[in-house]
């Protein structure tokens, strides 16, 4: 058995790094390294972890370009959103230490408003916010910098030591940025990476014992069976799972712009951002006019090299996602859909076509699963309530988008939609990054977001002193 992983260009195939090809054994080590990081980390003083953080960003920052063009190298994105990732990552790690010291501030309270138990009024209650452990972090390939940063910052500011499996995929970009973190002053205990397949690893990242949290961004399937395993053991969990966002567009949106922001949502990064607007539903009065106007933007994007100034689209991710994609589209022409090819990429590498599906029927996988490249159906509706029943069809519930002139009509719409956020008139891949981020139904467990993710990875300590 080989002891490394070579990384694989999905743009054209090239080995570009190798990696450890890690055991059991050696996850179990680096999971007892992280718990004696835990104690040094959780008895710095907050300041000191904040510097570290704060410094973490400046690094990144200067080493953007250099970082930007492995992610494109590894996962295949776009230098240009390579860079847009690496700049967020770099600013994930700046907040991340701006605002621990007002989530980690703690409470006083009056309890003595409360009658019971008696003698409250000679009592002094406080709460304080304290960190968990070991925190398993398991990456997605498709932000393999940006998640590192969502799932690490807040887990260093509050005082955590965190175990990072990246994707194997993209495990170069994982293994840089715990670089950063102890060029920034964190001890290398306190930041761990471990590489390997999920299959012969896996299990110890959320069953050993000094784990105190998982979190995981990936599939719903991957994520409700690490969930359980892991809730049953008694950790904590943070689950980003999958998405399949509507985009509905009605009757009076403005045509040009709506067909615009969701050829961007739907084919940004080929299409496999958890957030992309991955089902768009139009009225019928205008189905035709945006079809024609989306097929037209489609077909002027660029596909091709990643690391090219020019490119808007690369490849997918492996093989395997071809395949998945085909698989998609031979359902759709089987059950009667409209299958229409509107720009290919080079025949090298992993491209996938950039593809419409007209017309598609609810029984299909392109409409009732989370397809994750760059296929997009588009499916007409006679009524709004047509629309927000198709929207709400499927397990998915992570974003939403609705474009209209009428912002009452878009906000009667809002309440009805099972989504963790709603967008009018703009994409579905909106995020801020420190605010809530999560989803319905099988999208998820708990919420991301700066201040969200350092609530979930600590616990609440009430301290209770009775005046003598």
């Amino acid at each position: 058995m080989s002891e490394t992983i070579e990384v694989v260009s999905p743009s054209n195939l090239k080995v570009i790094g190798k990696v450890k090809r890690m055991s059991r054994d050696d996850v179990r080590a680096q999971i007892e390294e992280a718990d004696k990081g835990f104690e040094d980390i959780s008895s710095l003083p907050l300041y000191k972890r904040t510097a570290i953080l704060k410094r973490a960003s400046d690094i990144i920052e200067r080493e953007k370009e250099r970082l930007a063009r492995l992610l494109a190298l590894e996962a295949g994105k776009p230098i240009k959103d390579a860079r847009v990732e690496v700049t967020r990552a770099s600013r994930l790690f700046r907040q991340a230490g701006e605002e621990a010291v007002f989530v980690l501030e703690g409470k006083n309270y009056r309890v003595d408003g409360y009658e019971y138990p008696p003698g409250n009024e000679n009592r002094i209650v406080v709460s304080q916010r304290e960190p968990l452990g070991v925190v398993s972090a398991i990456l997605p390939f498709n932000f393999p910098v940006n998640s590192f940063a969502h799932k690490v910052a807040p887990a260093i500011a509050v005082g955590n030591s965190v175990v990072v499996k990246p994707s194997i995929n993209t495990p170069l970009s994982a293994l840089e940025m715990a670089k950063i973190l102890v060029e920034a002053g964190l001890t290398e205990k306190a930041i761990r990476v471990v590489t390997g397949y999920s299959k012969e690893i896996g299990d110890e990242l959320y069953t050993h014992p000094s784990i105190s949290l998982v979190t995981l961004t990936g599939s719903t399937q991957t994520g409700l069976m690490i969930a359980s395993k892991a809730v049953s053991l008694g950790k904590r969990i943070i689950m980003e799972l999958g998405g399949s966002d509507p985009i509905i567009v009605l009757e009076d949106a403005d045509i040009e712009r709506s067909s615009s922001i969701s050829v961007r949502a739907r084919y940004e990064y080929a299409g496999q951002n958890c957030n992309a607007g991955k089902r768009i539903i139009v009225r019928e009065e205008i189905y035709e006019r945006f079809v024609s106007s989306f097929e037209k933007k489609v077909k002027e994007l660029r596909v091709g090299d990643p690391l090219d100034e020019n490119t808007d689209v690369g490849p997918v991710i492996n093989r395997e996602s071809v395949e998945n994609l085909n698989s998609v589209i031979d359902d759709a022409k089987s059950k009667g859909g409209k299958v229409e090819i509107l720009n290919k990429g080079p025949d090298n590498g992993h491209f996938f076509p950039l593809t419409a599906v007209l017309k598609p029927s609810l029984d299909m996988l392109v409409t009732k699963t989370e397809v994750f490249g760059p296929v997009a159906p588009i499916i007409p509706v006679k009524s709004d309530e047509e629309a927000i029943q198709v929207a709400n069809s499927t397990d998915y519930g992570l974003q939403s988008a609705v474009f209209t002139k009428d912002v009452n009509r878009a906000l009667r719409i809002s309440k009805a939609l099972k989504f963790g956020a709603v967008i009018i008139n703009d994409s579905t891949r909106l995020r801020w990054d420190s605010l809530p981020f999560g989803g319905f139904k099988k999208t998820g467990i708990g919420r991301e977001g700066v201040r969200d993710t350092m609530l979930e990875m600590t616990e609440n300590k009430l301290v209770s002193i009775t005046l003598l």
